[in-house]
């Protein structure tokens, strides 16, 4: 067992990105497992700030001044390398303007502002747990509808119960008067990352929020009108009336801002369960939908059988959980990799995150896997754990995410943000909505 491999025993994963997903949909504040072992700062929890020691009494600010010193020094305090992304004064002078410019800026305006300035630390990649979000009770209306970035554009892939199911299918070309380029190209600030996938598979946690489209003066108040095309080819527009956070999660899942729905003609979102194994002729098809324990002694007799020649992992759409639930797992890969040369393949995507991409870089390091698919929207080696330090004195009330710990899978030199697939295989729109899934039809062609 290699190094990689026993760390990631030991180790307990960052907070579960569904955990973002839980706080921006429906409200809720995220929480570190019981189980954990506590990092270096309190994992999940919000932090205690103290205000920068070098203001004295006289000079010490107030308000959403004090709120921003407090949250530059917890980042200080606490982050292992909080300015690997981007120089100390560079920051500071992009928060200090911030601070400046606030009283001119209306409430949604002030919290995409600190989206943008706090998305500065991970621009270089390695940080895509640091959200900036309003706080659960100050959470902004979310659009009725799932979205997806598919190779082709964003495509309505749900829509909530009472809108016009014919949207589904539909590529949207613009939101408000801006076309959909324009509206991802202003949205692309504001997602922290780890590494370039990392920004398709967030930006519609931000896309489909009223309050941010709002305070990128790219909506007003009132019903959003989404322009689309057809599946057809004929474009029509729809005025969309947001919906609360509780009600869009209630509908579309903790995880229904940047997964694709569950549809039963296509394998891989087939089911909502955390693991499934089916055994094609002989080869073992394993899919992995969250980082969770789970029972793999049924493919571990196919293993011990020999009623494989394959094996496949599936991974994609697996947006991470806990790192210390996933060694029998592991093991059973990595086992089967030994006796196979040649045999395992992994099926990995952008919304392959968190503990999800610990899992696929541990299996990189000790075997000979093949990768397929889309770069990991995860990251190799990355910050995480985060703590959450509450600003309140903002014009909406905020929570800024810090990272207390770095979490190392490759070697420590390694330059590379993500895997990149040894076979790409994009995802179409075309392919999607038709049922066919050409990533996995590649990932069996040796079977």
């Amino acid at each position: 067992m290699t190094p990689a491999m026993s760390a990631g025993l030991r180790g307990r994963a960052a907070l579960l990105i569904g955990l973002v997903t839980l706080l921006v949909a429906c409200g809720t504040t995220p929480s570190a497992s019981p189980s954990a072992p506590p990092p270096s700062a309190t994992d999940g929890q919000v932090a205690s700030p103290t205000p920068a020691a070098t203001a004295s009494p006289s000079t010490e600010p107030t308000g959403a001044g004090a709120d921003l010193a407090s949250l530059l020094s917890v980042l200080e305090r606490v982050h292992p390398e909080p300015f690997h992304g981007i120089g100390r004064d560079a920051f500071v002078a992009a928060l200090e303007a911030y601070e400046a410019e606030l009283p001119t800026l209306a409430p949604e305006a002030a919290m995409v502002e600190l989206m943008r300035v706090w998305a500065l630390l991970s621009r270089e990649g390695r940080d895509g747990h640091q959200f900036a979000l309003p706080q659960a009770q100050h959470a902004g209306p979310l659009l009725p509808i799932r979205v997806y970035e598919f190779a082709e554009g964003v495509f309505v892939t749900a829509v909530a119960p009472g809108l016009d199911a014919s949207l589904v299918g539909s590529r949207i070309t613009a939101i408000g008067e801006m076309p959909i380029e324009a509206v991802l190209a202003e949205i692309e600030p504001l997602v922290p990352r780890d590494g370039p996938a990392t920004v398709p598979a967030f930006r519609p946690i931000f896309l489909l929020r009223h309050d941010v489209l709002r305070g990128l003066e790219i909506v007003g108040d009132g019903p959003v009108r989404m322009t689309v095309e057809r599946p057809g080819g004929e474009e029509a527009s729809v005025d969309l009336e947001p919906m609360s956070p509780d009600e869009h999660a209630n509908w579309a899942g903790p995880f229904g801002l940047h997964q694709l729905p569950i549809d039963p003609a296509v394998r891989y979102l087939a089911s909502g369960e955390t693991f499934t194994a089916e055994l094609f002729d002989r080869t073992a098809y394993l899919r992995y939908r969250s980082v969770q324990s789970v029972d793999v002694r049924e493919a571990r007799q196919w293993l011990d059988r020999d009623d494989a020649d394959w094996l496949v992992l599936d991974l994609r759409q697996n947006p991470g959980g806990d790192n210390g639930t996933y060694g029998r797992l592991l093991r059973l890969v990595a086992d089967f990799a030994e006796t196979h040369p040649g045999g395992v393949t992994v099926l990995i995507d952008r919304v392959t995150f968190s503990a999800a991409s610990n899992l696929a870089t541990e299996i990189e390091q000790a075997t000979d896997a093949r990768f397929v698919g889309e770069p990991m929207g995860g990251g190799l080696n990355f910050w995480n754990d985060v703590s959450w330090v509450d600003l309140e004195a903002l014009p909406i009330p905020m929570r800024a995410a810090v990272s207390t710990r770095y979490w190392q899978f490759a070697a420590p030199d390694d330059p590379r943000l993500t895997i990149e697939p040894d076979v790409p295989v994009e995802v179409t729109a075309v392919e999607y909505f038709a049922g066919q899934d050409p990533a996995l039809e590649e990932a069996l062609a040796d079977g």
